[in-house]
């Protein structure tokens, strides 16, 4: 609550239109379109897998509407302290070399930390979280905890509370800060700026490794970074960072990062090409993206068909 009364004097415009997906990484897998100017991405609506969808330019996808509400622009701030220096990170690691500098390799974990939290995954998560946390901490003032809430309410008011009426409304007052902190969006913000140094922090001890495709080309979701835990034959995906055996985030259509037990640039089988374009479709929300021109959109349909339930809810982004 400290941090969420520091950020409500903030005076900054807020920033709308919020990019989940950096646009100068959006811009890895742009290209030239004919007749028209600039660099393009294609993106394909997983919602509705067989209308043919519009390139567009990096700046026009991958964004959301007030994805953090509440003081955006100075977290918009903290992005921006890692993006800034993408355009000469990815030029690293196309010429080779990016293994070879340490304030590149902290950047590389630092981009797969920034689009890991920055995430409809983790928005949603943070949601599920506090629901559950208010409804037990409600449920704690009823029962094991009432007579802590009856001594509050008596301070408060100088009333002693018995039913169990009057302690359920003296419970939501109780909880009423947190819970319109959450409403506001202030809980979320000041969560996501945790989270995110959290990410960095866990991410620090490990090496990255950038694989490259023998065959075919990656794409990307609106859900780009991600855990994934394999178990045998079974591979998962989205659990905490703590419990996965790498996390993964597309970067073009020829590179991925991964983190992993020694830094290297490696190969990626055919095999392994396509089950990471799977991931990224089975964890997508609305949309993945390839360059114009490419060759994946019947293998987004036949994956979409084999993955993913037909009547998924999809919230709405651009």
């Amino acid at each position: 609550m400290t941090r969420i009364t520091e950020l409500a004097s903030e005076t900054d415009a807020p920033v709308k239109r919020q990019h989940l997906i950096s646009q100068v990484l959006l811009a890895q897998f742009a290209t030239p379109i004919r007749h028209t100017a600039g660099l393009h991405v294609q993106p394909h609506d997983l919602r509705n897998p067989q209308r043919p969808c519009k390139a567009r330019t990096p700046r026009g996808v991958g964004w959301i509407e007030d994805f953090v509400p509440y003081a955006s622009a100075s977290i918009e701030h903290v992005w921006k302290q890692v993006e800034q220096h993408l355009p000469e990170v990815f030029a690293s690691v196309a010429a080779g070399t990016a293994l070879d500098e340490p304030d590149t390799v902290d950047l590389l974990r630092d981009v797969i930390a920034l689009h890991w939290v920055r995430s409809q995954h983790y928005r949603d998560l943070h949601q599920v979280i506090f629901r559950a946390f208010y409804q037990e901490r409600f449920r704690r003032f009823l029962n094991e905890d009432q007579v802590l809430l009856q001594l509050a309410t008596w301070e408060k008011t100088g009333l002693l509370v018995t039913g169990r009426e009057g302690l359920a409304l003296h419970a939501e007052r109780v909880l009423a800060p947190m819970a319109d902190a959450y409403e506001s969006g202030a809980l979320f913000r000041v969560r996501i700026e945790a989270s995110f140094a959290k990410a960095r922090s866990l991410l620090a001890g490990h090496a990255v490794q950038i694989l490259r495709p023998e065959q075919g080309e990656f794409l990307i979701g609106d859900n780009p970074a991600l855990t994934m835990r394999r178990d045998g034959p079974m591979v998962s995906y989205n659990m905490a960072i703590g419990d996965a055996h790498s996390v993964l985030l597309p970067i073009s259509p020829t590179y991925v990062l991964s983190i992993g037990p020694n830094p290297a640039y490696l190969s990626a089988s055919r095999a392994e090409v396509d089950e990471l374009n799977t991931l990224q479709i089975c964890a997508a929300r609305r949309y993945v993206y390839t360059r114009p021109g490419s060759t994946l959109r019947p293998f987004i349909i036949r994956q979409l068909r084999a993955h993913r339930p037909s009547s998924e809810p999809v919230p709405r982004t651009a």
